[in-house]
């Protein structure tokens, strides 16, 4: 608009050939605003506040109606001189459009999959290959081979949580038919949807295969049996599925370290990679202490177990208490194994063989899957039982069944995934495992 905005009123001008005519500009609204604004703060402020906020707003209204009177609330705006849009010119050639059949079209991903019937083999292959560590425990442990089966049943069966340990080293056939209904149908569950999503996976980096597979397995047994022979009852006292966790924090912490750390020696490699998985590793340590009430200190001590004898002979809150010569006892643990682990990876990790995607995420994600639904469901059901199961082998089972289910997954055919539109999906393919591809 050409004219400025004034707050006294103006007659109106004769209006201009090719004009428009438009509201005068006015300041009324804001007047009007402050006005009301400081009415508002008079109620809390005081009267002064009231009596000027009282005259701004009956200026304001003044002003306002003053505008709407006849010939004094609008001016004459010129008309801009009309442009010309430039002419639309037709340019030859045409889009070759994509048919049914020629490359690209309508794709769908992956391109290539593994049949229902791979994943169906896999998890049957593994759920048979899974008890093998499982009945091992039961007879070394000597609890016999009925005691594992019994545990597995705690996961459907509350009255499991009730039975003493001789009755769960008995045969029991409702026990039997539980866990084996059980383990049949997570076998078949998990089987299929690795299989069905293994295609869909990224590949893995071989220094964090490694690490992700290797550190938890040498972690996990170092401690195991340092414990068994320093202090044989304290590996009851440790949960297991946590402690497996931090281990494999620990292992995909490091090898992302070294991994990244191409410009220095890997000797300073490792130890920078160890260094920092140690630090992250006992994150999920500090939360399971937490979660479980038993305080800070008590992975401490434990940790310090597989060194000192003493950490075996207390019991509950005498272990979650702070002592300083377990806690340097841990501390050196701790950083002595995180650092040799550290520059044995660096070091050994451009001499070790690629690991098959499938085999590493068979090898990680399943037993996680298993052990975090077997715990989860036994903490529900049977809260009584999570203590009577040895969660070291119990991991090692899980860990049996991901590699053998990922290993028969892979030896399997691939079959390519028609392009969506006319034509048959030939589903049969996906059910059967017929139609080509690579074995």
């Amino acid at each position: 608009m050409a004219s400025d905005a004034q707050i006294g009123p103006q007659p109106e001008a004769p209006a201009a050939p090719d004009s428009v005519e438009m509201p005068r500009p006015t300041a009324a609204p804001l007047v009007l605003a402050l006005g009301i604004t400081l009415l508002a703060a008079g109620v809390a402020l005081g009267t002064g506040f009231l009596v000027v906020g009282a005259a701004v707003v009956v200026a304001g209204l003044s002003i306002w109606i003053v505008q709407l009177l006849p010939g004094r609330g609008h001016v004459h705006e010129s008309l801009v001189e009309p442009a010309r849009p430039l002419p639309v010119r037709a340019v030859p050639g045409v889009v070759e459009h994509l048919r049914p059949g020629m490359p690209g079209y309508r794709l769908r991903l992956p391109q290539d999959v593994h049949p229902v019937s791979a994943g169906l083999k896999g998890g049957i292959a593994g759920g048979a290959a899974m008890p093998v560590p499982a009945l091992l425990w039961g007879l070394l442990s000597g609890h016999g081979l009925w005691y594992p089966v019994n545990l597995l049943a705690g996961m459907l069966l509350p009255g499991v949580g009730r039975m003493t340990v001789p009755e769960l080293e008995r045969f029991n056939p409702t026990l039997l038919v539980a866990a084996l209904i059980i383990h049949v149908a997570m076998s078949v569950v998990i089987g299929l949807i690795f299989g069905v999503l293994l295609p869909t996976l990224p590949a893995v980096p071989r220094p964090i295969a490694w690490g992700g597979l290797l550190m938890p397995i040498v972690w996990t047994g170092a401690s195991y049996l340092a414990m068994s022979v320093v202090n044989p009852a304290l590996p009851g006292k440790v949960s297991w599925p946590w402690f497996l966790l931090s281990q494999l924090v620990f292992g995909i912490t490091m090898p992302a370290v070294v991994l990244g750390a191409k410009r220095l020696p890997r000797v300073v490699a490792g130890v920078a990679g160890g260094l920092a998985g140690g630090a992250a590793m006992a994150l999920p340590a500090v939360l399971w202490a937490a979660a479980s009430g038993r305080g800070f200190w008590y992975p401490v001590n434990l940790l310090a177990g597989m060194l000192l004898p003493g950490p075996g002979k207390l019991e509950g809150a005498a272990l979650g208490s702070f002592h300083p010569d377990w806690f340097l006892a841990a501390s050196a643990v701790h950083a002595v194994l995180s650092v040799c682990f550290g520059v044995l990876f660096a070091l050994m990790t451009p001499r070790l063989p690629p690991i098959p995607g499938p085999i590493v995420w068979g090898g990680l994600v399943l037993p996680l899957v298993w052990t975090g639904i077997a715990y989860g469901l036994m903490g529900v059901v049977n809260p009584v039982l999570q203590d009577r199961v040895a969660w070291a082998w119990f991991i090692v089972s899980q860990f049996v069944f991901g590699v053998t289910a990922a290993v028969v997954v892979l030896r399997s055919e691939m079959i390519p995934v028609p392009p969506a539109g006319l034509g048959p999906d030939r589903v049969a393919d996906f059910v059967a495992g017929e139609g080509g591809g690579r074995s």
